[in-house]
């Protein structure tokens, strides 16, 4: 009796990325409308943006998705005072219209957001995505990628938009929002992360964390590195950074505003303030400031190029 092969069929294909960006914008970034010859997605995932289409202002708050079709009109803006965390990936299909995304303001399930996550740490592996310009042009290669980093991006690029595709053939509710960022379920970690937010702006040891919350330090620290990955002093550090970025995101200027930050964040001296935030973000304070205000929408209505 003969085997009877099955062959797959191809609802689409992704054949090109042209971009990969996740932006941390300031509250007066605007960049200039453009048109291109093909798909551009723009995802929130924190805060809140302004997507414009050929004309229509289109707000997206926390987990919304809005897909912009070839030759489409397009411009991305920071909206009110919630600073936006967005990914904006532009892309090639087969066939070119895909009219189950077009120009429609989608929310992620927490299924659709993970493969959204896969897809930036895959992107990442294939691509230098360190300096998010939203200049560019084309993306830098990596030297020598892992095995099959194209194909898995490709693969998460096509999964993403084939759940969403299913979605519209079958409404859901609008689940609850949910970020890009980790969400702990063990609590002893949850509270930890609580303890070290309530008190970012102190100098915490491990040893104030065991008195804390009554546990050794062996305990404490493999726990912690089971649920998040990191160090404790690795994870606090980090958050310490990320206070620092949002604090720099909202101001205009740079006049004595690391001085100021290095000492509201508990650092011991300006100096290891800026080199820690240049070990853990790969860029100086003053470089972190000059990417996220580069396209800063001035009041008398011009665009601010840098300082």
């Amino acid at each position: 009796m003969k085997y009877l092969p099955y062959k797959l069929p191809t609802a689409f294909t992704v054949e090109k990325l042209v971009t990969v960006h996740y932006f941390e914008l300031s509250r007066h970034f605007s960049y200039p409308p453009e048109t291109h010859d093909f798909w551009e997605l723009h995802y929130v995932d924190k805060g809140t943006a302004t997507s414009i289409s050929d004309g229509e202002r289109i707000v997206l708050k926390e987990g919304d998705i809005l897909f912009h079709p070839p030759m489409t009109e397009h411009q991305l803006l920071a909206a009110g005072e919630d600073l936006p965390n967005v990914c904006v990936i532009s892309f090639c299909t087969k066939p070119r219209e895909l009219a189950f995304i077009s120009r429609q303001r989608l929310h992620l399930s927490a299924e659709e957001r993970g493969v959204m996550k896969r897809l930036l740490r895959e992107a990442g592996a294939l691509f230098d995505l360190s300096q998010s310009d939203p200049t560019a042009r084309g993306l830098t290669p990596r030297v020598h990628p892992p095995f099959g980093a194209a194909q898995m991006v490709r693969l998460c690029m096509e999964e993403l938009l084939l759940l969403l595709g299913r979605d519209q053939a079958t409404p859901q509710l609008v689940p609850a929002r949910i970020t890009l960022q980790d969400h702990y379920t063990d609590p002893l970690v949850r509270d930890m992360v609580s303890y070290m937010r309530e008190h970012i702006t102190e100098s915490i040891s491990i040893s104030d964390l065991c008195r804390h919350f009554s546990y050794g330090k062996t305990h404490l620290c493999t726990k912690f590195q089971a649920a998040t990955g990191k160090s404790i002093n690795r994870y606090f550090m980090e958050m310490k950074i990320s206070a620092a970025k949002r604090i720099i995101r909202e101001e205009n200027g740079t006049r004595e505003l690391f001085s100021r930050i290095s000492d509201l964040l508990g650092f011991s001296s300006p100096s290891y303030f800026y080199a820690t935030f240049k070990r853990v973000t790969n860029m100086t304070p003053t470089q972190y400031f000059k990417s996220v205000h580069q396209y800063d929408f001035e009041r008398d209505g011009g665009a601010k190029r840098g300082e």
